[in-house]
């Protein structure tokens, strides 16, 4: 009778953690199609805004 009881409740568990997961997984889906349709800045639009004719970065040493 034990062994049954032990089964039920690794069934259940399985099955609570698989809904779980889901839900994360549909919540990980939507941040990203929210993520996909945000606008993107071109390069030029950046040197526009910064009034700059070039736009680059300066290496750093860290002698």
């Amino acid at each position: 009778m034990k062994l049954l009881t032990f089964m039920s409740f690794i069934i259940l568990t399985v099955t609570i953690l698989t809904m779980v997961f889901g839900i994360i997984a549909y919540f990980l889906y939507k941040a990203r199609e929210r993520k996909k349709f945000a606008r993107k800045a071109s390069y030029e639009e950046i040197l526009t805004t910064a009034n700059k004719q070039t736009l680059f970065f300066k290496e750093k040493s860290f002698d």
